[in-house]
């Protein structure tokens, strides 16, 4: 006798502002459909908020998780009597401190009592069950905490397609580390195989993605911010990052997060697995994923929806990274900050001042690994990533 497949709920709450009460409201909605705070976690634990602080940046930007929604969890732990709540995340370019200042989380009245974790010192944490990765160096405060909360930012991401829950526990690795998991996890599928495992290892209790304003194009960090009206909700990452990808339109399929995370059981693509709540007109109700695109979809949002699925020989495939496309430095833009250059994970540099100085950096496109570590820390918006997409 065959039993019913387990579904993953997904909330869905629409936000048309981030507007402090506003966006309070919708996450509290959004909690409650799943159960409640207290469905994820138990009072005396350690909490960790885990935002994206992908680097110091302003919210108007879309690069961050918008502090109204940090602010928002964090003031409903506080109401809920939760006392020991930390907030952080370990930035590929500049300090946790530095990125929460940048959007005025200073102090601990601004925070509700939660403390803006450091982040910066690493704890090697072996894990032998891991399908890809045996071994994690993560943040100390990863560690001490017993529940994750992931705030992640809706955006796009030159390697994986999209940005989201999946992708957002990269931060919980210490950011002077990521540049070399670039190197150990050199392609899209086998990079978010690594991702899977962080989630197996660290096993976050709840998921809220940020999508009141996310951001298109040239993602994660110098794409164009554009409204999306939405806060989403899950304790299941895949079926998060799975319906924004619905909403914009791109075959969830496609991306290796999602691919790779339903391969290694963190989680579920299957639209047939995946029940939505929506919160509509102050009523809750279920809705089809063909009903929730028309509502609150955006096909014109612009993201990569090239290329094919990804297959088991083309992850291991140098010839497929080799013709994977590249990024390429506009000179108009570039400040010669050498960001780029310092975020390279490659020895010996595939993007290094070559010419000197008083000139932009150049590829070396046969050490390029296309990680894309380069696009995405450039702080001037100059690197965009050009080409074909290629199965990877």
């Amino acid at each position: 006798m065959e039993t019913e497949s387990r579904k993953s709920f997904v909330a869905v709450v629409p936000c048309q502002s981030y507007e402090e009460e506003q966006v309070y409201e919708a996450i509290r909605q959004g909690i409650r459909m799943l159960g409640g705070i207290e469905h994820f976690v138990k009072n005396g634990e350690k909490i960790l908020v885990k935002p994206n602080f992908l680097s110091p940046s302003t919210e108007e930007k879309a690069v961050v998780t918008h502090p109204s929604v940090i602010r928002g969890v964090l003031r409903l732990l506080q109401e809920e009597g939760y006392k020991q709540v930390s907030f952080g995340d370990s930035p590929g370019h500049g300090s946790c401190e530095a990125a929460a200042k940048k959007i005025g989380l200073t102090s601990e009245k601004e925070t509700f009592g939660a403390v803006c974790a450091r982040m910066s010192e690493e704890v090697l944490v072996p894990f032998p069950e891991g399908m890809t990765a045996k071994k994690f160096y993560f943040a100390k405060e990863v560690t001490e905490a017993d529940a994750i909360i992931n705030l992640c930012k809706m955006k796009t991401h030159a390697l994986e397609r999209v940005t989201g829950a999946v992708k957002n526990v990269y931060g919980l690795i210490c950011g002077y580390r990521k540049a070399a998991g670039h190197v150990e996890f050199p392609n899209a599928s086998v990079f978010a195989r690594m991702l899977a495992d962080i989630h197996r290892c660290t096993k976050p209790r709840l998921h809220i993605m940020d999508g009141i304003v996310a951001m298109e194009g040239n993602g994660p960090g110098s794409g164009t911010p554009i409204s999306m009206n939405v806060l989403i909700f899950s304790e299941d990452p895949v079926a998060l990052d799975t319906v924004f990808c619905h909403l914009i339109d791109l075959n969830p399929e496609l991306v290796p997060t999602n691919a790779q995370g339903a391969a290694m059981g963190i989680g579920t693509y299957r639209q047939e697995e995946i029940e939505i709540l929506l919160r509509d007109q102050g009523q809750d109700r279920t809705v089809s994923m063909e009903e929730l695109k028309k509502q609150y979809g955006n096909p014109g949002f612009d993201a990569d929806r090239k290329g094919e699925k990804k297959t088991f020989l083309s992850r291991y495939s140098k010839a497929m990274t080799a013709l994977a496309r590249r990024p390429v430095i506009d000179e108009k833009k570039c400040i010669r900050c050498g960001i780029c250059v310092s975020h390279c994970p490659v020895p010996g540099k595939a993007v290094d001042f070559r010419k000197g100085k008083e000139k932009p950096p150049v590829y070396d496109y046969r050490k390029c690994i296309r990680c894309y570590c380069c696009q995405e820390m450039c702080p001037r918006h100059a690197i965009t990533v050009k080409g074909k997409r290629s199965m990877q």
